[in-house]
């Protein structure tokens, strides 16, 4: 009896490899009882996530579990209430439970409207995840979305952690077809999962919003990377990849140590904190801290002490803000106070780094 075809025999790979790692990780977790036997599929209707679907119910009727769908519609489309409807039967057909959610998608978010379209999906997502006890919630993207977002991080001048691109798997969250990252050809492409639903007579559907000009990542997907395929070669999409793959652990190494030694430097309770005052820092045991990682703390300081003042502003804390702030730790000469997003300032004051509420 021949077997599948060598494209959803890798896919089938791809999953099991992804939901095997989460499995072991969960065996230590000692509030691993909450979950069901069950997975989650983030699905659009477009074939990376079907291709996903059909590979991981699959995989999960063979490894004893539930696969089900979420179908999100945004309603940015007169269409899409009939997408989800179309969906949800291809859902069902392919022996999963469909899950269809509805969600309000704001005009002018801060970010544009590709991103708060994003962030509301995931959201809508993880809550139907925690609300159905799913093992995991696996998502679509494929080796040519990673390819698309490391160039846009390299385009803005971003980074380590944005050139590290799309993570494979944060907690619940798994990317299958991103790969092992240990062998670079168990990453599907989106010529693969068209493929994919073709084999499995499965009907998916082109959203106009990816071919749609108006959109950053439509640019970059029709007219830019075609254009470096041709001048550069046709790797260049394993090769983004590849750069992300590189960069991700010693980020992420670095992230840690950042995160760890950002609590060891909190003086909150110091005695002369005031009542603005949302998060105070030993600037002397910052001051000796190699600048790779003094930087990274503050950094992540200025986006908690955001979170704690409530205050979210919408734009993004810039590089020369963070520089600026890492002058008042090892090059004070008495310099004014660092305005950052969300009202908020950095001072340096009685041997301490403060961020504070700058209300006017």
């Amino acid at each position: 009896m021949a077997g599948p075809a060598p494209v959803i025999a890798r896919a089938r790979t791809a999953v099991r490899v992804s939901l095997t790692s989460r499995l072991e990780e969960l065996a230590d977790d000692t509030a691993a009882g909450r979950h069901a036997p069950r997975l989650l599929v983030g699905v659009s209707g477009g074939a990376d996530s079907l291709a996903l679907l059909a590979t991981t119910a699959w995989v999960a009727s063979r490894m004893g579990l539930e696969a089900e769908a979420g179908i999100v519609d945004h309603g940015l489309q007169e269409s899409s209430a009939r997408v989800a409807e179309r969906t949800g039967a291809q859902v069902e057909r392919l022996g999963a439970t469909a899950h269809v959610l509805r969600i309000e998608v704001p005009d002018h978010a801060p970010g544009g409207l590709e991103n708060a379209a994003r962030d509301a999906r995931h959201h809508a997502l993880e809550r139907l995840a925690e609300e159905r006890g799913s093992l995991a919630l696996l998502l679509g993207h494929t080796l040519d979305d990673q390819a698309e977002q490391v160039l846009m991080a390299l385009a803005r001048g971003a980074g380590p952690r944005a050139l590290a691109g799309i993570p494979r798997r944060r907690g619940l969250l798994l990317r299958p077809f991103l790969g092992s990252g240990r062998d670079e050809t168990t990453a599907l492409r989106r010529v693969d999962t068209e493929q994919i639903c073709r084999l499995l007579d499965v009907d998916f559907w082109q959203d106009p919003m990816n071919s749609d000009p108006t959109y950053l990542r439509s640019r970059v997907r029709h007219r830019l990377m075609p254009l470096l395929r041709e001048v550069l070669g046709e790797q260049i999409d394993e090769n983004l990849a590849r750069s992300a793959d590189l960069v991700r652990p010693d980020s992420e190494h670095l992230d840690a140590e950042a995160a760890a030694l950002l609590e060891g430097l909190r003086r909150d309770a110091a005695p002369t904190r005031e009542e603005d005052d949302l998060l105070l820092l030993d600037v002397h045991a910052l001051a000796a801290t190699p600048e790779p990682l003094r930087t990274r703390v503050l950094r992540d300081a200025s986006r908690l002490a955001e979170q704690i003042a409530a205050t979210p502003s919408g734009k993004s804390l810039l590089r020369r803000q963070v520089l600026a702030i890492d002058a008042l730790t090892v090059r004070w000469h008495g310099q004014a106070s660092v305005p950052l997003p969300g009202r908020i300032e950095v001072a340096r004051r009685d041997g301490l780094l403060v961020w504070r509420r700058n209300d006017p």
